[in-house]
């Protein structure tokens, strides 16, 4: 296996740090992580989010963002008069022209979770408003951008973003948000300079690390991706995505140039080590299973490379990724009808052309019908 023939998902960071007080701060962003764990098998700290929320209003009760994943952790708890009552209360703070564009932001957002799309339309239109009246003001540009982001309207969210950056050059929300979508619309170069910029206003920002060891990962610069993974896991020890995406920039490194040589045997041991801490972090998380699949199959184990797409696949059944190696796999077994109907589902995936050509160059050398 060469690295033209081995796919690996990435695995963007969505969210960055703003700046509050520093107790409210360390507290909304340590409730936050323990909400994202909660969504992985096995793990509930629900109840340690919700002290930890309560504790950030108390110490500072502008920071309307802490409604919004308050409303969430109650919400996954299944405590239906708690999560209303965190909602009036966000609503009360909004009314009271609390947390400007912010707060109507996470108000509109709060109100996507509680599925009310007409108070989310109206939220939506105010801070189209608020952003109109103040042409000026970069974060009222920002949050509407977010808002817009949230409604899949993503040419109106990256005019948003870009006034924003316009209006403030140092707004740096807005220049990691422009990462983000110019790395969705796939133009690589421009993300880059976006999460440099982060990186020059805030150096020990992990997301913005992860992120672009993401773009340089696609890009093909593995160096400087296995570099910023590293930093994101300096700052961010516990992320799995990070321990995730530098295993997987380990994996692609141990692969050799020529099909005929072996793996980098080190480098396949540190990529393990990588993808298992993933999974301590997050248990089943798609990822680095498909990670460890790919891992034991250039070991030479096949059965456990089973064992670990498949439990991917329980999750994600139509995972590219996971197919693509589950026909690999079946192949090396010389299972050839299931190596062929696995590459047959991966096909009507729609694939990308580069991978789709690859699929059926397999196809065609297994003698698939």
């Amino acid at each position: 296996m060469t690295r033209k023939s081995l796919w690996i998902g990435f695995v963007l960071i969505l969210a960055m740090a703003a700046c509050t007080s520093q107790s409210a701060a360390d507290l909304l962003n340590s409730s936050k992580r323990d909400i994202e764990a909660s969504e992985c098998a096995g793990v509930d700290h629900y109840q340690e989010a919700i002290t930890k929320l309560q504790s950030a209003l108390a110490a500072d009760a502008n920071e309307l963002e802490s409604y919004y994943w308050l409303y969430l952790a109650y919400s996954r708890l299944g405590d239906e008069a708690e999560a209303t009552s965190t909602l009036a209360e966000l609503e009360g703070a909004v009314a009271d022209g609390r947390g400007g564009p912010a707060g109507q932001f996470w108000l509109f957002k709060t109100y996507k979770e509680a599925g009310d799309e007409p108070s989310a339309s109206a939220t939506a239109a105010a801070l189209e408003a608020a952003s109109r009246a103040a042409p000026g003001d970069s974060d009222a540009h920002f949050w509407l951008g977010r808002a817009y982001y949230e409604m899949d309207q993503p040419d109106q969210a990256l005019q948003a973003f870009q006034s924003a950056v316009t209006v403030n050059p140092e707004h740096k929300l807005a220049h990691f948000w422009l990462g983000q979508m110019y790395t969705e619309r796939g133009q690589l170069d421009q993300a880059i300079q976006e999460f440099n910029t982060v990186l020059h206003l805030d150096a020990e920002s992990a997301a913005a690390y992860h992120n672009r060891g993401v773009v340089a990962y696609q890009l093909g610069d593995l160096s400087q991706a296995e570099s910023d993974f590293q930093a994101a896991i300096e700052r961010d020890a516990n992320d799995p995505r990070s321990h995730y995406q530098l295993g997987a920039t380990w994996l692609a490194q141990s692969l050799p140039e020529s099909p005929t040589d072996l793996p980098d045997q080190a480098l396949l041991e540190q990529a393990q080590g990588e993808f298992e801490q993933a999974l301590e972090l997050c248990p089943d998380m798609l990822e680095p299973l498909i990670g460890m699949g790919n891992l034991r199959f250039l070991q030479g184990d096949a059965d456990s490379a089973l064992s670990y797409l498949n439990q991917a696949l329980e999750q994600k059944p139509d995972s590219l990724e996971a197919q693509f190696a589950l026909g690999q796999v079946y192949a090396s077994l010389g299972r050839m009808t299931e190596a062929c109907d696995a590459f047959a589902h991966f096909l009507d995936l729609s694939p990308q052309p580069e991978w789709a050509e690859q699929a059926e160059q397999i196809r065609s050398q297994l003698g698939c019908p």
